[in-house]
């Protein structure tokens, strides 16, 4: 990949991040599970943008499985193994993926 590729894919990803701003709301669910094992999924991000390397990055920082699952009517929507809707929410306005004002946290 010569470096005029790698500003092509760096703008492409930037014109995602931008159109993410503009996106639908994006909701953050935890949902009770089992006794204490809890569930956090991601809703509402915009298609553009690259699920699989989002969920690898979510997995290698916290240290939680996670999982894509793919609908008719919500799109995709990213699982994960734990109660991370804090971290995932300063994680979405740190890399610009939505604002303040798209996102909603629906908590225990």
């Amino acid at each position: 990949m010569d470096a005029e590729e790698g500003l092509i894919i760096l703008n492409k990803q930037k014109q995602a991040e931008q159109a993410a701003l503009e996106a639908q709301q994006v909701h953050i669910r935890v949902q009770q599970r089992a006794g204490k094992k809890s569930v956090t999924t991601i809703q509402g991000l915009n298609p553009g943008l690259n699920f699989n390397r989002i969920n690898r990055e979510f997995q290698r920082r916290w240290g939680c499985n996670g999982t894509l699952i793919k609908t008719a009517n919500a799109g995709t929507v990213i699982q994960l193994q734990g109660n991370w809707s804090e971290n995932i929410k300063q994680f979405l306005l740190d890399e610009h993926m939505a604002t303040e004002t798209n996102l909603k946290i629906h908590s225990l």
